[in-house]
């Protein structure tokens, strides 16, 4: 997008100034292509908002506090703030999906100094064709930041100094106490040797988080309510799919796939709190590189790779086995059908087709088309299962088939086919075979296989059936025009010369 008129972006800095002004958020800086604003110190996410030369929108955040607000290491203020804001967005409107890095501390080596979030997955910033759509776009980014601020203290308690006085709570409260974690966590997880812990009164948690195996595992009720009703306010409908090694988790905007291996860490964990009983559905929030899940009181995060880029991995996995599957299954038709196919040669043709089946003795018409022929068009000897095999009897028994050939435009129905039952037993026969040119009704396969019930063996061909077999047997091709041609050079199997 170019915008020729820079007034256009001064309207856009008074358009930022309002909406933070609005939303209590504060500009630390406004520039004409460049905006830095911060929620405030107990949220600690700051929204960084950037134009190229061509007016092109970017934005990322950083999750950091300060000292005169979160009391002692405030690595589990970073962690879990920035764990319950990018799992906000996951499901925000047309959803956002994240990737978190943390900062490490420049002096003490298990502290967490902030946290980047960058948003990977951006269907908000697709589009913008305009001045106008871009303002919209920036607005939408802002009045976010400020709903789930909004959201997360209605659920989690206000922290600010006002509330904290209001309900004379002390925010300097925070114990280190690696007792209390270990009774708490340790049969959850086995403590290693980089971790970061604690417990605050307000915002209500306890958390642990080991650094080395990237597993975060907090308790507390208010956050868990908070990430179920976040992931329930979604109206970009979430479906699960399964790959071959794990599950899409499918949006209509979002593309995220969680490994196998890391959904069953995360059963483990619920195993173990649920006390080895049944394991139950629990909400799974995945993103770029972390996978969040709820259950009870318990949120359990894991710093796993869960995105678009493996998303893309499995489905060329999937591509590869529904290409062979249809390859198999759905063949890509080799064969141009004449809009009205000629009865007559379409019969002859099923003739043709089979009398080169292995199982089939003999084929004969019994009289010209549509000529008194009481409802059958072929005669058929056809070697099929013996359903009755014994030590004494063979595996298959020739039988009497009558056969009928159907074309159309559409689909066949059971209209198209009637007194199949009767058919058989008019002519003395033990067996009914369909073949069509397009393929046949739900209703009319409900029909054909009520026959195999009452004793008698049924089979059908359909549009696929032929062409497979006409694919072994392109010689026939050239012999009936009025039904179809091919679209690729005819291999003239067991041509005569």
């Amino acid at each position: 997008m170019k915008i020729e008129n820079t007034e256009e972006i001064l309207k856009l800095k008074e358009i930022v100034e309002e909406l933070c002004k609005k939303h209590h958020l504060t500009i630390e800086i406004a520039e004409e292509n460049y905006f830095r604003i911060f929620t405030d110190q107990s949220s600690g996410i700051t929204l960084f908002l950037q134009l190229d030369e061509c007016y092109n929108l970017s934005f990322h955040f950083l999750q950091r506090t300060h000292d005169v607000f979160y009391s002692g290491d405030r690595s589990d203020a970073h962690v879990i703030l920035s764990l319950m804001f990018t799992s906000f967005l996951r499901f925000y409107k047309a959803g956002i999906s994240c990737a978190q890095f943390d900062i490490a501390h420049p002096v003490v080596p298990d502290e967490i100094w902030g946290r980047y979030l960058v948003p990977v997955q951006t269907p908000i910033l697709h589009g913008i064709l305009t001045a106008e759509h871009l303002f919209e776009v920036v607005e939408e980014i802002i009045i976010m930041v400020a709903i789930w601020r909004e959201s997360l203290w209605y659920f989690a308690g206000c922290p600010c100094d006002k509330c904290m006085k209001a309900e004379n709570i002390n925010n300097s409260n925070y114990t280190y106490s690696l007792e209390d974690i270990e009774a708490l966590f340790s049969d959850l997880h086995s403590i290693s040797s980089r971790n970061n812990y604690g417990e605050r009164e307000r915002p209500e948690w306890v958390y642990f988080y080991d650094i080395e195996e990237e597993v975060s595992m907090i308790k507390s009720s208010s956050l868990s309510k908070f990430l179920t009703t976040v992931r329930d306010w979604s109206t970009d409908k979430t479906e699960q799919l399964t790959g071959e090694n794990g599950t899409f988790v499918l949006s209509d905007n979002i593309k995220n796939f969680v490994q196998d291996d890391t959904k069953s860490e995360i059963d483990e964990f619920f195993k173990k709190i649920n006390k080895n009983s049944k394991l139950r559905e629990y909400p799974v929030i995945p993103m770029e590189n972390m996978l969040v899940a709820v259950m009870e009181d318990y949120v359990i995060a894991l710093g796993r790779i869960c995105g678009f880029d493996e998303y893309k991995k499995e489905r060329e996995l999937i591509r590869q086995r529904h290409n062979r599957e249809s390859e198999l299954l759905f063949p890509i038709s080799q064969f141009i059908w004449k809009e009205k196919v000629c009865p007559d040669q379409f019969e002859l043709l099923v003739k043709a087709l089979l009398e080169r089946e292995p199982e089939v003795k003999s084929v004969r018409r019994p009289a010209p088309i549509n000529q008194g022929d009481k409802g059958r068009d072929l005669i058929i000897e056809w070697n099929v299962i013996n359903e009755n095999m014994s030590d004494i009897t063979p595996p298959k028994k020739l039988i009497k088939v009558v056969g009928q050939c159907k074309s159309g435009k559409s689909t066949i129905g059971k209209g198209k086919v009637l007194d199949m039952r009767d058919t058989v037993e008019t002519h003395n026969s033990h067996g009914f075979f369909l073949a069509v040119n397009t393929q046949i009704s739900l209703a009319l396969t409900e029909k054909l296989e009520s026959l195999h019930s009452k004793g008698i063996w049924t089979s059908w061909w359909n549009r696929d059936d032929i062409e497979m077999r006409l694919s072994r047997n392109q010689d026939l091709i050239p012999k009936f025009p009025k039904v179809l041609t091919s679209k690729d050079h005819i291999k003239f199997v067991g041509k005569e010369d």
